[in-house]
């Protein structure tokens, strides 16, 4: 069976797209070793620096492997009634667990104090 698709058809990512981002994030992983390497562990200018290197490769990752460049029209139509189902259930339950918690403080013994000698 022939391929009825054109080339201008095709939309997304060639294999040299791949091959540039996966040089990219071998780059990244190196920089974030090297970053390791001159900060100790206990260290928060060693710790924001590979977290902004982390975030940059999940950008890569996400817009050009889960098609995120692409194929984000018919992603948002999946993405906005998950947020309004969100907060949705949130406001819906938000009144069980406050009534929980106030039965539940109601409901505890009383504290038991030991005399201080």
């Amino acid at each position: 069976m022939a391929d009825t698709h054109g080339a201008a058809a095709h939309h997304g990512p060639n294999f040299g797209t791949y091959i540039i981002v996966f040089v990219a994030l071998s780059i990244f992983t190196a920089v974030s070793f090297i970053i390791n390497h001159f900060y100790p562990v206990g260290d928060m200018r060693g710790a924001v620096l590979i977290m902004m290197v982390a975030v940059v490769k999940a950008c890569l990752v996400g817009s050009i492997f889960m098609h995120l460049k692409w194929d984000w029209p018919r992603l948002y139509f999946l993405i906005a009634p998950v947020f309004i189902l969100a907060v949705m259930m949130m406001v819906v339950l938000l009144p069980d667990m406050v009534l929980v918690w106030h039965r539940e403080a109601a409901e505890a013994p009383p504290a038991v104090r030991t005399p201080v000698r």
